[in-house]
């Protein structure tokens, strides 16, 4: 849902006939939707990101970035069982000039401002 109303509020400052339909889409499905339910594991747990980019996807050769912070197991990083802490999602504000570029930017998007200075 995140990725949808971030893309929304990317237009609201042109916004046109779609991006009130699409306004109206994602009113309809979020009050269609049950309320989401976090469920926390106690173990011993270490923080995770996973993280990607998209790159050009946007207007003004732009790109989008997104983190999922979680917590998991040290032995087994891939298993997503516990909830999300944090997702993020956000149009880079740069313009990249590549793939490569734009995947290592995620990663200090995604980080705590004092990992990526």
């Amino acid at each position: 849902m995140i990725t949808a109303l971030s893309a929304i509020s990317s237009e609201q400052s042109n916004p046109t006939e779609n991006t009130m339909k699409k306004v109206k889409q994602f009113l309809d499905y979020a009050a269609s939707q049950e309320d989401a339910v976090v469920t926390y594991k106690a173990s011993d747990m270490q923080p995770a990101i996973h993280s990607d980019v998209s790159y050009l996807s946007k207007p003004k050769s732009r790109s989008r970035a997104g983190g999922h912070h979680f917590l998991t197991q040290k032995e087994n990083i891939t298993n997503v069982d516990n909830g999300a802490v944090l997702n993020l999602s956000q149009v880079i504000k740069a313009v990249m000039s590549s793939a490569a570029e734009a995947e290592t930017g995620v990663h200090c998007f995604s980080m705590p401002n004092w990992q990526c200075q």
